[in-house]
């Protein structure tokens, strides 16, 4: 207990160091007048159509894409105006290396995965700091509430700590920045969502800066039993202080409240693969009306302290979130003859639900400073990080009745889940101390140096069983170089990561994941309108976890060691005046490389993982009519595999996406979307658990319209 209340005590005292210089810049706020103030957060702020920003995702520092040492990704605000995605990870199907939406349209969660590997978990982050997420206790993120998305594809421990190899994604607040306006939003799409969303921003006197927005959004289609709501509120004020001191503050509230969709966990034979009825309608729901039920209640409070001391420059970045989730669904498992349906057979199906609260408290205290040594010039950052996660959770579960494949009697009622077989809090502790130089010299040329310690404690004080504890500790490390020549910056960088294990009595005394990779990329911008990166790269994974789907339960297995190597390309270009083009191509090579429980699965692919995949967007502005923009995609979805074994084939697919947006009077703007333009039939991915295998159907065409105004 000693040490815990020592790692509390450091989180918080870490926060309250921050907080006591706020303190002394607010005593001595009426004493001197303040100059012009800027009050965005620079690596924040709006992208305003800038292919090249700086980024505070891959070292921390306002870093420029092309100065980065390894493949980023960002997503402007104005991507998800115009496109009106209803999840953010739909707006990442666009970017190289990032395989998304693999249970097809999840409405409540972004799914995704980053070269080859599971990242939604532990590589979500919002505004630098981790949304750790365990079993249920996760953390949604809805568009409206983003300024941008940046994905850093590869490790990442080397500023994060514990996290994902694949890379991570980290969503930015829409944050105050001193601009005054009000936007208005209203939107329907084919299926039967409609929402509408107001938002103002605006600056009071010459030293408070505020921004706050509303949306509400129905939620409808894709096989739900009945509509839903979502609700989200958000607000924020940045306040300068006289020593040139600003301290942001930002709240944000989400609220669910609605069914599951169909097309969702249904057997590979159905799906995939004719059965003897033929395959499941598209949305086939397997669930019951009377046994459905998802509710979300969310809130996450954000603060950023900036100030100056002496030559070193303070950011402290704090956060308390809390997300309360209850659920009950029936889900299909296979047929009533087992993975291969007979004729006749009906869809299997347990009854779950769990109740789950999440909290997670962090802080992030950081100072950078620049200097030279010789002919060489330094900017330094070092750095605390610490974090607290917590997870209280009870999950059950019961035997299902059957369902008709094909006309499916949803009348019968379901029996009531059973005791327990999870209840307890999981708590998971991380401190971790960094540094990091990134050193300009010679003709071009820059070295960064990164190091990390980490020290981890995870528990689970269990309810019904025996407890359990363990400690894990990692250094991870990044050595980069990178040399720019005239419009061109190679670079090469090798580094390591680390991810503890889920703690529950099959993983206890098991290594925590560990892992490198070494990258050689090229990025060329010969011009504003102009950025590509290409990159290639060799990770290997160590003491793999898989969860798998097991009565009801999930159950975490390590699979072994995985190498995933690759090539990504990434391409934004304006061909002419009219014509511009983004174009992004991954080709992956993920292999199981280890695995002692099953030598069979050696040198096989990974399930559910896509080796390859591309997507191509031309956009047109007629220079006789500059109001108006014409988009044009296609996206290539490769195939992938329903089990580790490598012997039930999931099919490639492409797919077609059709856009424009019409400025059509003064401040009013029209933005109409077709997505799966062809209404192509495909499969998002499978998976194998126990023998049983389960799919999701790829989302339908839908067509949105939304309409905006700005005053």
């Amino acid at each position: 207990m000693k040490i815990r209340l020592t790692r509390a005590a450091l989180l918080a005292g870490t926060t309250l160091l921050a907080g006591g210089f706020a303190l002394q810049a607010a005593a001595q706020d009426d004493f001197i007048e303040l100059d012009p103030i800027t009050f965005d957060l620079e690596g924040a702020e709006p992208v305003n159509g800038r292919l090249n920003p700086t980024t505070l995702s891959g070292m921390k520092t306002a870093t420029t894409i092309t100065e980065v040492p390894q493949s980023v990704s960002v997503i402007p605000r104005e991507t998800f105006e115009k496109k009106s995605p209803s999840k953010v990870d739909e707006a990442l199907r666009n970017i190289a290396g990032v395989q998304t939406q693999l249970y097809g349209y999840d409405s409540d969660t972004n799914w995704f995965y980053i070269r080859g590997f599971n990242s939604f978990d532990t590589g979500a982050f919002m505004d630098g700091l981790s949304l750790f997420s365990y079993g249920f206790g996760s953390f949604y993120v809805d568009p409206f509430l983003l300024e941008r998305t940046e994905v850093l594809k590869g490790p990442s421990s080397m500023l994060y700590g514990a996290s994902s190899p694949g890379g991570i994604v980290n969503y930015v607040s829409k944050l105050p920045d001193g601009t005054t306006g009000t936007r208005l939003s209203f939107g329907a799409d084919s299926v039967g969502r409609v929402w509408a969303s107001g938002e103002q921003s605006g600056v009071i006197g010459n030293d408070l800066s505020y921004r706050y927005g509303l949306k509400a959004t129905r939620q409808d289609g894709h096989g739900m039993f009945e509509d839903g709501f979502e609700g989200i509120a958000y607000g924020g004020a940045t306040k300068a202080f006289a020593d040139g001191s600003l301290l942001t503050l930002h709240l944000s509230y989400t609220h669910m409240d609605e069914d599951h969709v169909g097309g969702q966990f249904l057997p590979y034979f159905g799906t995939e693969q004719a059965a003897p009825f033929g395959f499941f309608d598209d949305y086939y729901n397997g669930g019951n009306p009377d046994a459905d039920d998802y509710e979300r209640e969310q809130l996450i409070a954000t603060g950023i302290y900036r100030r100056d001391i002496g030559a070193w420059e303070m950011t402290d970045t704090f956060r308390i979130g809390q997300a309360n989730l209850k659920e009950l669904y029936v889900y299909p498992n296979g047929f009533t003859t087992g993975q291969v349906p007979t004729a006749g057979a009906q869809v299997n199906r347990f009854v779950f639900a769990h109740d789950s609260e999440a909290t997670i408290v962090q802080n992030d205290l950081r100072f950078t400073r620049s200097f030279a040594t010789g002919a060489a010039t330094h900017e330094v950052l070092v750095g605390l990080d610490a974090r607290r996660y917590r997870l209280d959770e009870k999950q059950a579960f019961a035997l299902g009745t059957p369902l008709d494949p094909v006309n499916p009697d949803y009348s019968i009622a379901q029996p009531a889940v059973g005791a327990p077989y999870i209840d307890g809090v999981r708590v998971q502790e991380q401190i971790g101390i960094y540094a990091q130089d990134q050193i300009r010299f010679g003709d071009g040329w820059i070295a960064t140096l990164n190091g990390r310690y980490d020290k981890v404690w995870s528990s689970f004080d269990n309810r019904i069983g025996a407890n359990l504890d363990r400690e894990d500790d990692a250094f991870s490390w990044r050595l980069a170089l990178m040399r720019q020549v005239g419009d061109f910056t190679p670079y090469v960088s090798a580094g390591t990561y680390f991810n503890p294990q889920a703690l529950d009595a099959s993983t206890l005394t098991s290594e925590p994941e560990t892992g490198q990779q070494v990258e050689i990329g090229l990025k060329w911008q010969p011009n504003d309108a102009t950025l590509v990166t290409l990159s290639a790269f060799d990770i290997r994974r160590e003491d793999v976890a898989q969860s798998f789907v097991n009565g009801g339960a999930f159950d975490t297995r390590t699979l072994g060691e995985v190498r995933s190597r690759g090539f990504e390309l990434e391409a934004d270009m304006r061909l002419t005046d009219s014509l511009a083009l983004r174009a992004a191509f991954t080709d992956l090579d993920v292999e199981i490389t280890e695995f002692a429980s099953d030598p069979s699965f050696v040198g096989k692919t990974p399930q559910s993982v896509v080796e390859r995949f591309a997507s191509l967007e031309l956009t047109y502005v007629p220079i006789t009519m500059p109001e108006l923009e014409l988009r044009l995609g296609a996206r290539y979805q490769g195939d992938s595999w329903a089990d580790n074994a490598n012997t039930l084939p999931v099919q490639s697919a492409w797919l077609m996406d059709a856009g424009a947006s019409w400025d059509f009077a003064p401040n009013w703007t029209a933005n109409l979307n077709v997505t799966n333009l062809t209404d192509e039939a495909y499969t998002a991915s499978c998976q194998t658990s126990f023998g049983t295998s389960a799919c999701w159907q790829g989302e339908g065409r839908v067509i949105t319209l939304n309409l905006s105004t700005s005053f």
